[in-house]
């Protein structure tokens, strides 16, 4: 049976665990080619992705990394590397919220920069961007990782609307409470157990069930759906119980 992804070229960065080691597990069961990013060389990739070490907060590591993207030319980008660090509003460290844009927001944009014109020349693309629950909702003490997946979202929003007319599909998924190793370095096991009852499926995601919704996206299925972001959460962004 042909695989759906045969001949594509895909790019998937933090792709040595959690989330985006199981987007790039299923891409390349899907045929697709694979080239994943970590900021550690020889990280736990899937069998069969290449792999480059990136640091995403050295804009310097970020600009070579881009240079290579360009040479890559992919069909598919997902920057899904990201990542984390809970403080007050009044708490905020200048540099560390600067730190969190960086890699969040900064090495993200530049990504998809250096894969446009790829992607245009092929006249087929698709770029996933992975968001969060944090970015449409509140929670206390998420000031700088929501702030710079809501600047992600809007990004992107704007990109599909430039990217459209070449064939390029420009979305955001935004997972939920899932098992990665983020979460669990953030809140201790009761306290993702309180997690897990808050979410209506009373259970937190599998990265494979995030993974799932990015697949879709970045695929020939795909052919229509650009400029959204997909909350992947379980129910938890729509559905309050009394």
């Amino acid at each position: 049976m042909t695989k759906s992804l045969s001949g594509k070229l895909a790019v998937v960065t933090g792709a040595s665990r959690g989330i985006g080691r199981a987007i790039a597990e299923q891409l390349l069961a899907q045929g697709a080619e694979v080239v994943g990013t970590s900021t550690k060389a020889g990280g736990d990739f899937p069998k069969g992705c290449r792999h480059e070490a990136v640091r995403l907060d050295d804009p310097a590591s970020v600009a070579s990394f881009c240079r290579t993207v360009e040479t890559l030319a992919p069909h598919i980008l997902v920057n899904n590397a990201g990542v984390a660090n809970p403080q007050t509003f009044e708490a905020i460290d200048d540099a560390e919220f600067r730190r969190v844009h960086e890699i969040n927001l900064m090495a993200p944009m530049a990504i998809c920069r250096a894969a446009l014109p790829g992607m245009k020349r092929h006249g087929w693309g698709r770029i996933v961007n992975i968001s969060s629950i944090w970015g449409p909702m509140s929670r206390v003490a998420r000031s700088t990782y929501a702030s710079s997946k809501a600047a992600l979202d809007g990004m992107s929003g704007c990109l599909a609307a430039e990217a459209a007319p070449h064939g390029v599909l420009v979305n955001c998924v935004a997972p939920g409470f899932t098992e990665t190793e983020m979460i669990k370095t953030i809140f201790p096991p009761d306290k993702r157990a309180a997690l897990a009852k808050s979410v209506p499926m009373k259970r937190l995601a599998q990265p494979e069930e995030i993974a799932k919704a990015v697949v879709w996206l970045a695929g020939v299925q795909n052919g229509y759906v650009t400029g959204q972001n997909i909350l992947v959460d379980g129910g938890l962004s729509r559905v309050r119980e009394t």
